[in-house]
């Protein structure tokens, strides 16, 4: 089925992969998630300039300390902190899009795999049926015009399928260049597996978002550095306008801290709901499924028997097709909630994905 795949209205030259070294072109290569996580992420040009502008930051703050050994500050020391974090922010989002991006490519790869696959049965059904249709219609027992309406239910499941095959064969190039895979590359995605569905305590993840989330980090030395300055402004003996000043402004950043917290909170509850419903979704599709191939297995024998027709059993085996695209969709639902549920709580790590 696969090698049919490469044929079609337009045909492209599938990509492979080299790893360290060269391998003759057409060879097959199948990806599974965790591969394509780190080609995504060894191979991203923007990620690996990121890399170096936080290690410059990290640097330029041992320079700092170095050159400013006899003044050191606290307020100089959150400031320092405050700008590293900055940058760590910025990283982490980089590192964190791309693995949730790695990850969808390669279930929209199995998805528009499995969208050729049963849209071609499809193609062999229509195609059955135009045939006894037009049997019937020659014998007298339909007219022309079921003949023209079944010929266009043909047709279209023809151009799906040539649009199904375009539309793949556009994501290969978009999933590529992610990749940074040469052209004569042919590629695939692995089967996919079923991931273990398991309990995750709300109050633990609250409790650990607060704790990893970047952006109340910063917050928390934005206050810091904001009640060093009004103390500072204290000491000093400035006028009582700008210590009031300073007393808004730390204020204020500890009503923006509250307001972090509650978007915080919400957006995690908003995200566990999603998780749950996806794990749900994946039962009921493993349930469809395994009635859909049940169905199947009873027509089979049925049509050995001389039972059920041929397109009977066809029509069987599209149906057990869709079940097992609405699965894939529902695993990937399944990991779409569930890295973002990780990126919030500040342990999305690439290591652990497949």
């Amino acid at each position: 089925m696969k090698n049919r795949l490469l044929y079609g209205s337009f045909v492209f030259i599938l990509i492979l992969i080299s790893l360290n070294c060269p391998l003759m072109a057409q060879e097959k290569i199948i990806l599974n998630i965790s591969q394509m996580v780190a080609l995504t992420i060894s191979n991203n040009l923007n990620f690996k300039k990121a890399s170096y502008q936080l290690n410059n930051a990290e640097l330029d703050t041992r320079q700092l300390d170095a050159d400013n050994l006899m003044t050191q500050s606290g307020m100089l020391d959150r400031q320092k902190e405050l700008n590293i974090l900055q940058q760590q922010n910025t990283f982490q989002n980089q590192k964190e899009q791309l693995i949730i991006q790695a990850v969808d490519n390669y279930f929209r790869l199995a998805l528009a795999e499995k969208d050729i696959t049963r849209k071609e049965k499809n193609i062999e059904l229509q195609r059955a049926v135009l045939h006894e249709v037009e049997a019937q219609v020659a014998a007298g027992y339909r007219i022309e015009l079921d003949l023209l309406q079944q010929g266009n239910s043909y047709y279209d499941a023809l151009f799906a399928y040539e649009k199904a095959k375009l539309d793949y064969e556009q994501l290969l190039i978009e999933v590529k260049n992610d990749l940074d895979i040469k052209e004569d590359t042919d590629i695939s995605v692995a089967a996919i597996t079923i991931p273990q569905l398991t309990e995750i305590d709300f109050s633990t993840l609250i409790s650990k978002a607060r704790e990893n989330d970047y952006n109340l980090e910063i917050k928390n030395i934005e206050i810091e550095i904001n009640h060093l300055k009004l103390e500072k402004a204290k000491i000093e003996q400035l006028s009582q306008l700008e210590i009031t000043k300073l007393e808004n402004n730390l204020g204020i950043a500890k009503l923006e801290r509250s307001i972090i917290e509650q978007d915080l909170d919400y957006q995690m509850i908003t995200q566990w709901q999603n998780h749950k419903e996806s794990k749900n979704n994946i039962l009921l599709s493993e349930q469809s499924l395994r009635q859909m191939e049940e169905n199947e297995s009873i027509i089979k024998r049925q049509v050995q028997a001389g039972l059920r027709t041929e397109d009977e059993l066809l029509s069987a085996t599209i149906g057990v097709l869709d079940a097992e695209y609405r699965l894939i969709s529902s695993v990937r639902q399944y990991y779409q909630a569930y890295l973002e549920l990780q990126r919030m709580i500040g342990i999305l790590n690439e290591g652990e994905i497949g």
